[in-house]
């Protein structure tokens, strides 16, 4: 028999799953509608915004709901009442210091970060982004105490205000982005990049506080019962309580910093190094806005997968960790490989071979599908040094996936210099990350090996799926073209948005048809791995069970858990 609160445990943990990939999803969707108002160039501007806040923003906020959660549910079950109120106070005094010194950094700082963007044309660069760097700064008042309510809530098993409260932010960070941006530009007539683009980064802190205040309301009558407790008879100061909270906080909070610099890499780079090249700019800096936020963004949609994928695996492995179950270890890790593979090497096909398409159905433009096509392999790296960080993480080795990020990022930044200026073209930068996330993915993969005592072929993993991918690239290319060949031979008209979306439904339904039949043929996944993975398992399985063919063993080794 399960024990009292364990289901409601379960459905809270499923529902906050859903609810951070339904969050994630929607921090993709407004992509589409604000670039179509405030045009490449804005989004450049909105991209060197976010990319300066970020790292502060990570730095307050990655860390701490996973260290007050885990802290406050310990000293929960001690029944150590005060010292749970003495965490909650100290943290929420030590994020407010924190969020008021970032927010100030960034506001003043504004017109050195805009400079440094590019030195050539320092005093256009100001005009352009110190007003998007000051509406983003922003939400640096609310969303250090947003995170440690969040941490809070979950440390008492509280899961549905910090699901909620992701999905909440971000459907109010969407259509106050949209709707304020045509305001600006559409009703009020101004300058279409740059007061468009502050329009767009205020929409972030308007989410944040809807965010805050549905967490406030959930936190509510949990905080009138333990204020009783207080925490005059916490036996820590309050240099230890921070030391706690800090020594789990930092490794995460470390490791959440590797994109945002990589971010703040290009934001600083990419602009300068297009200038060095002749670009003018304007056009350097449109360049960096279809990297940023279209080629990347869509690279990232397979993100929110691995993520569920990420957050389920690290409690299993811990679990077979602790009970040095080597078998458990051995199916969660591989399980969770095959998992991610199944969704990013058929994203990785679609980018490829439809790149023209999806840019014209989404953004209404073809500028930037060679970019889109450049960096579809890398969906496949950044979802594999994902997964394999929430292993090493499951392992107790919270610090190496933080090494070999920071060496991807090195990687990157090297070839970015060398590649941006031999090609001439935004696509350096596009092939410079995508590098850096194989060698950093591939460093993962090994530590996994080595610290898990598993030993698997990645090669092997992806075998089938790789196979599958390539017949699917095949015939999405020639439904592509057929469709395309039609358009303007037989109905000779040129193709436009409403023929790219047409190109995309059918070629790409036709892809996921073939993608499937393929796969349960292949026995890459069983019935029961079709029906673990997130939101579609059910329908992958029944799927399965009319085209199954039995799987061949002998796609890992493996050794006895010492």
């Amino acid at each position: 028999m399960s024990r009292p609160g364990t289901s409601s445990l379960a459905r809270g943990a499923s529902l906050y799953v859903i609810c951070v990939a339904l969050a994630k999803v929607l921090g993709l969707v407004w992509i589409i509608p604000v670039t179509a108002i405030i045009g490449q160039t804005g989004n450049g501007i909105y991209g060197n915004a976010y990319a300066i806040y970020n790292i502060l923003q990570q730095l307050a906020t990655a860390g701490f709901p996973l260290a007050m959660g885990k802290l406050i549910s310990e000293r929960r079950a001690n029944g150590e009442r005060p010292v749970v109120e003495h965490i909650y106070r100290v943290t929420m005094r030590s994020l407010l210091v924190f969020s008021v010194c970032a927010f100030l950094i960034m506001w003043f700082g504004a017109p050195l970060f805009a400079h440094v963007i590019s030195l050539k044309s320092g005093q256009a660069s100001i005009v352009q982004n110190v007003p998007s760097i000051r509406a983003v700064s922003l939400m640096l008042l609310v969303v250090p105490a947003m995170s440690g309510l969040r941490g809070y809530l979950q440390g008492f098993q509280k899961l549905e205000g910090p699901a909620y409260s992701q999905t909440f932010e971000q459907l109010f960070r969407v259509i106050a982005m949209v709707v304020g941006a045509y305001l600006v530009v559409d009703v009020w007539h101004r300058d279409r990049a740059v007061d468009g683009a502050a329009a767009a980064t205020f929409g972030g802190f308007v989410g944040g506080v809807a965010g805050l205040l549905l967490l406030i309301g959930f936190a509510w009558k949990l905080r009138c019962k333990e204020r009783a407790f207080g925490y005059e008879d916490s036996p820590f100061r309050d240099r230890q309580i921070l030391r706690m909270v800090y020594r789990l906080a930092l490794p995460v909070s470390l490791g959440g910093l590797v994109v945002p610099i990589a971010n703040l890499v290009d934001s600083w780079t990419v602009t300068n190094l297009l200038q060095a090249t002749g670009q003018g700019y304007l056009q350097a800096v449109a360049n960096y806005g279809i990297l940023t936020r279209q080629a990347m963004y869509l690279v990232m949609l397979p993100m929110a997968f691995a993520y569920a994928i990420g957050v389920s695996v690290l409690p299993a492995v811990s679990a077979a960790r602790a009970r040095r179950s080597h078998q458990e270890l051995q199916s969660s890790i591989v399980f969770t490989l095959r998992s991610m593979f199944l969704m990013s090497f058929p994203t990785s096909a679609a980018l490829l071979v439809l790149s023209r398409p999806i840019n014209e159905a989404l953004f209404g433009t073809t500028a930037g599908s060679a970019i889109i096509s450049t960096v579809s392999f890398m969906s496949i790296f950044a979802s594999m040094e994902l997964i394999s960080t929430y292993i090493l993480q499951g392992l107790g080795k919270m610090y190496r996936p933080v090494r070999n990020m920071f060496i991807g990022v090195g990687i990157k930044t090297a070839l970015n210099f060398v590649l941006i200026l031999t090609t001439h073209s935004v696509i350096g930068a596009a092939l410079a990350t995508t590098i850096g996330y194989l060698f950093s993915s591939l460093l993962n993969i090994a530590a996994v090996r080595k610290y898990s005592q598993v030993y698997f072929s990645v090669t092997r993993l992806m075998r089938p799926f790789f196979r599958a991918s390539l017949v699917v690239a095949a015939v999405m290319f020639v439904v592509n073209w057929l469709i395309h060949w039609a358009y303007t031979t037989v109905l000779a008209v040129a193709p436009w948005r409403i023929g790219a979306i047409v190109q995309l439904l059918v070629a790409g339904g036709t892809g996921v048809l073939v993608y499937l039949i393929l796969i349960v043929r292949s026995g890459a996944l069983g019935d029961d791995e079709l029906r673990s993975v997130p939101g579609v398992g059910r329908y992958l399985a029944r799927f399965g069970r009319r085209f199954r063919k039995p799987r061949r063993s002998g796609t890992i080794r493996s050794r006895k858990y010492p």
